[in-house]
């Protein structure tokens, strides 16, 4: 699906500068997918975190080292987008993880930009969620 049919299918719901999101509101545009919103933020409870506002994006979740960003949550109606990039020598070791064989395509084509390799997962479902799990797992450990 392209980026313009997704927007489509799954508006951003906090495009305006001033609101920033609350936990109410955020659990009410997540629906189903918060469930996702609450293992990312555990599994990530050892960064720093601050909503950032951008015109095109509107509000998302910086997750950091205090440097850079590990990722992005992007709150959607009814989904959730999680943006990130890999740096030059992650990118090989995560190649190489024999637990991520299933993302190495994924992994290989990322596209590269001058903070390193980026990836866009789309959090709809269980099927969605547990390779970017383990991806995360694995890029929170070099990251550590």
């Amino acid at each position: 699906m392209d980026e313009e049919s997704a927007q489509a299918m799954n508006p951003r719901p906090f495009l305006k500068p001033r609101v920033q999101p609350d936990d109410r509101a955020l659990r009410a545009a997540l629906g189903k997918a918060g469930a996702f919103h609450s293992k990312i933020l555990r599994m990530t409870r050892a960064f720093p975190r601050e909503w950032v506002f951008s015109k095109s994006s509107g509000w998302m979740l910086k997750v950091h080292d205090g440097k850079k960003a590990l990722l992005y949550l992007i709150p959607l109606a009814g989904g959730l987008r999680v943006s990130l990039t890999m740096r030059e020598d992650e990118r090989a070791r995560l190649m190489d993880d024999v637990d991520l064989a299933g993302m190495r395509q994924r992994i290989w084509t990322a596209r590269k930009f001058a903070e390193g390799f980026a990836l866009v997962f789309e959090m709809r479902g269980e099927a969605e969620f547990k390779p970017f799990a383990a991806f995360l797992a694995k890029l929170i450990a070099l990251r550590e």
